[in-house]
């Protein structure tokens, strides 16, 4: 599978099945181990790039970059008990009643 793009989506592509051939003393018999044919998988560079951006949360969905000292204040107001407070639910409450206006 190639990926020429990040913006291009393409149909799922079929995952090809390699074969080890056995020996000729036993052509006759059948493995009886799961080393007798394997799948492989090859990414490209680009690909194995996008991927361990994501992993290390670089990148979001969005293709934005994640700040990492907003969410680490976040999650401490959130631990305190301050993230919370009355008129942040009530603004909250006031776009969820908006959505089904």
């Amino acid at each position: 599978m190639q990926i020429h793009s990040l913006q291009s989506v393409s149909a799922a592509q079929s995952v090809s099945r390699v074969s080890h051939p056995q020996p000729a003393g036993n052509a006759g018999q059948v493995a009886s181990t799961s080393a007798a044919a394997t799948d492989e998988l090859e990414l490209s560079s680009e690909a194995q790039q996008i991927s361990q951006a994501q992993a290390v949360g670089q990148v979001g969905n969005s293709g934005s970059e994640i700040r990492a000292d907003k969410v680490a204040s976040l999650r401490e107001a959130i631990a305190s008990g301050s993230y919370e407070t009355p008129e942040k639910l009530s603004a909250a409450l006031d776009r969820l009643l908006d959505t089904f206006a």
